[in-house]
């Protein structure tokens, strides 16, 4: 009978618990509350994550988005596959793809070099293969971001749970017929450039990356505290989380600070 009680009175605790929802909630105000436009409070945030080239990137009623394009595709991709390798259980797979899946987002990642690379020859003023474009680097960004949600999922299910997953893969080819449909929804929403979803792919965009940056410290914070395989449940990760999200936040404000003293102090021009 004691173990049935403890069972089911634990979730009920974590969820009372009031500190994340009210971390979470003042991060949240204090972002939008905050006397500038939304446009350029995102571009303060993610100053520190990205070049924000503005030929780079895609303009929304005469606005840039908060990253350029191909920084752009690495994140929506991941959000959009993350969010779908999470439905399917595999946040809890500790088993590696196969050698071919491996293959291929392995090439996910080197098209997306490729194109940085040509489009690096072109702002150094040599010889480069094709004309970049902004559609392409939106493209091989995404294929990218799709890679680096399955890692995340395999470093989740190999370092939280005390029960991992051990007989299913954290990506097959099933998955391919899933994960690739789905970003086409926030690939056209990109490419239209309609003004009305600037707003909602700018907050998307800020939420994404405090959830990328968060992810990395929750791994390093659960190694380093040695709390690897101790987890039962997601609710039980609502206090280490919570300081992963702080770290996160902490970590992209002194990274943007760190770049406008670093412009300041060079001459080097900063945002408007």
């Amino acid at each position: 009978m004691q173990t049935t009680f403890n069972q089911t009175q634990e979730p009920v605790e974590a969820v009372r618990n009031p500190v994340p929802h009210l971390l979470i909630g003042g991060l949240l105000l204090a972002f939008f509350a905050a006397p500038w436009s939304l446009e350029h409070k995102a571009h303060v945030a993610l100053h520190g994550l990205c070049a924000q080239t503005p030929s780079h990137t895609f303009i929304f009623g005469g606005q840039p988005l908060p990253f350029d394009a191909r920084m752009t595709g690495i994140y929506g991709g991941f959000m959009v596959a993350f969010a779908c390798l999470v439905a399917m259980g595999r946040h809890r797979a500790a088993r590696l793809p196969s050698f071919p899946l491996m293959a291929l987002l392995a090439m996910m990642v080197g098209l997306m070099a490729v194109d940085g690379f040509n489009s690096l020859l072109l702002d150094l003023g040599e010889s480069h293969p094709y004309q970049p474009d902004n559609r392409l680097r939106l493209i091989t960004g995404v294929g990218t971001g799709i890679a680096l949600a399955v890692v995340f999922c395999y470093l989740f299910g190999v370092t939280l749970w005390n029960r991992p997953d051990m007989a299913q893969p954290v990506f097959t080819r099933r998955d391919l017929v899933i994960l690739i449909p789905a970003q086409a929804p926030f690939l056209i929403l990109v490419m239209a450039g309609w003004g009305w979803t600037a707003p909602f792919l700018t907050v998307g965009l800020v939420l994404t990356a405090v959830l990328v940056i968060a992810a990395l410290a929750l791994i390093a914070i659960v190694l380093i505290r040695r709390l690897d395989y101790t987890f039962e449940r997601t609710a039980d990760l609502q206090a280490t989380a919570t300081t992963a999200v702080f770290v996160a936040v902490v970590l992209m404000a002194l990274l943007s600070g760190g770049r406008f003293l670093l412009e300041h102090v060079t001459g080097m021009q900063t945002l408007p």
